[in-house]
């Protein structure tokens, strides 16, 4: 005589997979690879701190890209300076080491230049007339920039 056990016990070992099991291992897969991607992003990724304004700081331009590049870091900016992507405007007054441009919004911005500014437009920074549109990039204090660069726009 055969009971329900030994028919059962007959039968053999249920399969351990069916057709979820593939997926079920994907998806562990993705989950396993999203959670050590964001460890190692925590453990080696950039910096969360802002990197410290100065010379050797890249900023971004208008047109994608980093501009004025270099280390990280480069030089000490002075207390309460934030470099600055970009500024726009057209020439009101220009001297020595000293110009004023008026931004398309009406801010006046006094603008110091230096040996070290770099100038990028034909010729040399005394070529540059009232009326010309620049673009500055630099460290800046309220409405006065300390220019890294300055181009003339075109």
């Amino acid at each position: 005589m055969t009971t329900d056990l030994d028919t059962a016990l007959a039968v053999g070992p249920r399969p351990w997979r069916n057709r979820a099991t593939p997926w079920l291992a994907a998806a562990l897969l993705l989950v396993g690879g999203f959670a050590g991607g964001a460890q190692a992003q925590q453990a080696y990724g950039p910096d969360s701190g802002p990197a410290p304004a100065g010379r050797g700081t890249a900023v971004d331009g208008s047109a994608g890209g980093a501009r004025g590049g270099g280390a990280r870091g480069g030089g000490a900016a002075p207390p309460a300076a934030t470099a600055t992507p970009a500024t726009t405007g057209t020439v009101t007054d220009i001297d020595t080491d000293t110009m004023t441009i008026r931004r398309e919004s009406g801010e006046v911005i006094t603008v110091q230049t230096d040996d070290r500014t770099q100038i990028r437009l034909p010729g040399a920074l005394e070529d540059l007339r009232t009326g010309d549109t620049v673009v500055v990039t630099g460290n800046t204090q309220s409405d006065e920039i300390t220019a890294a660069t300055v181009t003339r726009q075109n």
